[in-house]
């Protein structure tokens, strides 16, 4: 199973895409895509706590239930952003079988898109699964290498337009802000270790919400304003006509997302936001 942090559209761009492969994908999302190293406005540093549940599964699929949580640190490091996203949730099967699942992601990318180092450690009923660190660099129209080290390296070699998460979450909040309703383009964050994946966005007009929780401070605010997205995610080396996972989202413009809902096409998983506070930045 594997899951992804926060972030990480929709329905009528992905399915075009997706019969072509990754180079013809990413020169269609490229000709859309910002530039790498376009000045933006930060994301809001903040530690967000989910509450995972299962929503939808498909008869005989197997799984019966689910629960869990996920804690989510983005902060501003002044050249860049820290991201920390631990997922922890137990899995039950039809037959009785239980499955524990430990993912623990953390990344640094540079602010103007063109580096990232990562690493993922995956545990599986308390024993590693898999484990694996590498880095990013790309060129100033989007291009570049990826390379995963485990057990043995491996490399991507990224198309023009290839975005890095915060530089993708900046450009869905962009278009959502413009009044788009679409955007494509190839993303790496090292979240998966597939290497690039083509993602869709279908985009809602803004809409206004209550706050989900009572905070204070303004910086930790979870009402106001949001724009709702569908993003669906498809492998960049593959050419099957449907994404690999959905994911359902409310994003504030703070780049703060209110909750989350995450499909893998035989089970549904819901993401509700229990706590929120702000994360001083370091600069």
């Amino acid at each position: 199973m594997k899951l992804v942090r926060i972030l990480c559209v929709g329905a009528f761009a992905g399915l075009a895409l997706s019969a072509a492969p990754y180079s013809e994908r990413a020169a269609v999302a490229a000709a859309a895509a910002p530039s790498v190293a376009k000045p933006h406005q930060p994301l809001a540093s903040h530690k967000a706590v989910y509450e995972l549940t299962l929503l939808r599964t498909k008869p005989g699929d197997g799984v019966r239930a689910a629960r869990g949580s996920m804690i989510y640190t983005l902060a501003d490091r002044c050249d860049g952003y820290t991201i920390e996203s631990n997922i922890a949730m137990e899995l039950s099967f039809t037959g009785g079988n239980v499955q524990k699942v430990d993912q623990r992601y953390a990344s640094w990318e540079a602010k103007n898109g063109r580096f990232s180092s990562f690493t993922m450690h995956t545990l599986e009923d308390g024993k590693p699964a898999k484990t694996y660190r590498g880095t990013i660099t790309l060129k100033e129209d989007g291009s570049g290498t990826a390379t995963y080290e485990s057990d043995k390296a491996t490399s991507f070699d990224l198309a023009p337009g290839t975005l890095l998460s915060t530089a993708h979450t900046i450009a869905l909040l962009e278009s959502a802000a413009a009044g788009k309703k679409f955007f494509s383009s190839a993303v790496i964050d090292g979240s998966f270790d597939q290497g690039p994946f083509m993602v869709t966005a279908a985009i809602a007009g803004a809409r206004n919400g209550r706050a989900i929780l009572k905070k204070e401070d303004p910086s930790a605010a979870s009402g106001g304003s949001y724009f709702p997205m569908s993003l669906a995610y498809f492998p960049a080396a593959s050419t099957a006509p449907m994404p690999e996972y959905e994911l359902g989202m409310q994003i504030l413009p703070s780049g703060i997302s209110r909750s989350m809902t995450q499909d893998f096409g035989a089970f549904t998983i819901g993401f509700k936001l229990i706590d929120l506070e702000a994360v001083k930045p370091e600069c």
